[in-house]
């Protein structure tokens, strides 16, 4: 009879390359796929999540949706939470949701490329302004002027529309 170790090798050999591939295809992202398999093997290894012989497979592929399925709400609840800070901080009333969508879409095809993306990092991937300077290999002062800039733009357009 295998130890713990070898039979929990085996089965991660065996099932994680189809374990992976499901994640990936619920993820559309290769690393979240990687960590959501991670999670699941982490979570057989510690005994948090008991195994049944009879129904690995099936079991395994179930516990990787569920963890895809937490992961892809926590993106929305992130998504929805920089959308009110955006919102905030062009005084938009959040609860506005066409018109947070027009502001995206003026972000996206009105502002210069730079400006719309140092926005975009700033407010949809919260990055500070020393991530986007480090990032971008631009100043302070210059993602600065690109938020400014971009603020005042989205803030004298969308000033009325929110009535």
């Amino acid at each position: 009879m295998q130890d713990r170790e070898e039979q929990f090798k085996e089965l991660f050999h065996s099932e994680y390359g189809r374990m992976f591939k499901a994640a990936y295809i619920l993820l559309g992202d290769e690393d979240e796929a990687k960590d959501a398999v991670q999670d699941v093997f982490a979570r057989l290894w510690d005994g948090t999540t008991p195994l049944r012989e009879e129904s690995q497979r099936t079991f395994l592929l179930t516990c990787v949706r569920n963890r895809c399925l937490n992961i892809i709400a926590q993106r929305r609840e992130k998504v929805r939470v920089n959308s009110e800070k955006f919102a905030t901080a062009i005084s938009l009333p959040e609860s506005d949701e066409k018109l947070i969508e027009a502001v995206n879409r003026y972000v996206e095809e009105r502002l210069t490329p730079q400006t719309g993306r140092i926005i975009k990092m700033h407010y949809n991937e919260d990055q500070s302004y020393k991530d986007i300077s480090s990032e971008l290999g631009i100043s302070l002062s210059t993602v600065n002027k690109h938020i400014v800039q971009g603020l005042r733009k989205l803030r004298s357009t969308f000033k009325n529309k929110e009535a």
